[in-house]
């Protein structure tokens, strides 16, 4: 593959071919940590007007910058679940808004936007693990209850974040028990990962199944967010003979990965971490039967991921009532496991606070032990079940496995579903 081309496929990857409509910048009735109580006897913080029953959504996205391709498809998948909550009667009555804000994947540009809307918002929906990790601190002052639109084995430590899916860490643990124990595919692992948070949590994966599957890590490599020039990770890969690599990365430096180590003879089993992957990987605009990238054929080959939702058009319950409200408020929408995965965790957030408002405290602390005391969460069988409870922990441990198929809408054939390592849990 020439230089041309893999300067294409991080072109594709770098934007996104249209932007979502940004949700409604409205305010709320509190601008401040003051709880009140309503006449019906409602206690009320932070962005809920009790006099319209509206609970208002804060939603830090990126859908300019590297994420963008991924960040595009999560506002969109959102936004139709709150569309369809509030089409269906609210929660109880009481309807949702977002107020979104664009962080392009920038740690200072998510606090910047915290700071810019924390007094407006009952919760709070946070995209990437190094810009989640720029505004903990903020969150855990101010009490505000936060759903990460990413999976880092140190959320699941913190009362006030409410991941949905199985953390990183034992994502790639259990990913790799499965190529190694059941796919037999070898003990040889290399890995390339982002130089943050978000990269050194595949690695804490890595090595806590290398004590557990007589795995032997051959070769790390890191890179920066932005670089697409993956020339010495590639050939650190192949010199040393790893058999499976474990990609913790973007998919705009998880395609030049791919395809400057095929123009090298190089295509071992790829095992990618979740949002390492996006559809327009495989074709040009992400859609079935678009024109396919330089790399849909590599891809293709040997390539597994890891992924925090079922694929898209799997015939389970929530994937089926997923699809009705997309045709409906998102018809253009193509096949998006960001989208499918933001919608999930929309719906999961809806369930807390349906238990907030059950218990009438729509306050910041109200929303908090709600969040911690609401149990199970089922969501039809778009991701694992969430479990949230007072003693914390990972809200799931078992992993979607899919191989990458150009052939199917959605470009993920599912593979394996809750496999679980033997790995202890609390690795997450």
């Amino acid at each position: 593959m020439n230089r041309h081309h893999l300067r294409q496929v991080a072109a594709v990857l770098a934007t996104a071919a249209t932007m979502v409509a940004l949700a409604a910048c409205g305010t709320s009735s509190h601008s401040s940590s003051a709880t009140a109580r309503t006449s019906t006897g409602f206690l009320v913080g932070p962005g809920v007007d009790a006099a319209t029953k509206t609970i208002t959504i804060g939603n830090i996205g990126a859908i300019t910058g590297p994420a963008g391709p991924l960040g595009i498809p999560a506002l969109a998948g959102a936004k139709v679940a709150v569309d369809e909550i509030n089409a269906t009667g609210g929660i109880d009555g009481w309807k949702l808004k977002i107020l979104f804000r664009d962080a392009a994947y920038v740690p200072q540009q998510q606090v910047q936007a915290y700071d810019a809307i924390n007094g407006q918002i009952a919760v709070l929906q946070s995209f990437g693990s190094p810009t989640t990790l720029a505004i903990q601190p903020q969150f855990d002052a101010a009490k505000l209850l936060t759903f990460p639109l990413s999976w880092d084995s140190a959320w699941d430590k913190d009362p006030l974040l409410a991941p949905v899916g199985t953390p990183y860490a034992l994502d790639i643990a259990n990913g790799l028990h499965y190529l190694i124990t059941v796919k037999h595919l070898g003990t040889k692992i290399g890995i390339v990962y982002q130089n943050d948070e978000y990269g050194a949590d595949g690695l804490r994966g890595l090595e806590a199944a290398s004590k557990i599957d007589g795995i032997k890590v051959v070769a790390k490599a890191t890179y920066a967010v932005g670089d697409t020039d993956m020339t010495a990770q590639a050939e650190a890969m192949k010199s040393a003979g790893a058999q499976i690599v474990v990609v913790t990365a973007l998919p705009s430096t998880a395609g030049p990965l791919v395809g400057t180590a095929a123009s090298l003879g190089y295509t071992p089993t790829y095992l990618f971490q979740g949002p390492s992957f996006v559809e327009q990987l495989v074709t040009a605009t992400g859609a079935f039967g678009a024109t396919a990238t330089p790399i849909a054929g590599a891809l293709s080959k040997d390539t597994y991921v890891m992924s925090f939702v079922t694929p898209w058009g799997n015939n389970v319950p929530g994937m089926r009532e997923m699809l009705r409200w997309q045709k409906r408020f998102a018809p253009t929408q193509i096949p998006s496991i960001y989208f499918a995965w933001a919608y999930a965790q929309t719906k999961v957030l809806a369930d807390v606070l349906r238990k907030a408002i059950e218990s009438k405290n729509l306050s910041r602390a109200g929303i908090d032990a709600a969040r911690l005391n609401v149990g199970t969460v089922y969501t039809g069988g778009l991701t694992p079940p969430v479990a949230y409870r007072p003693t914390l922990g990972p809200p799931s441990t078992g992993s979607i496995i899919n191989r990458v198929d150009s052939k199917v809408q959605g470009f993920l054939d599912p593979v394996a579903t809750n496999i679980k390592s033997p790995v202890d849990s609390t690795l997450g």
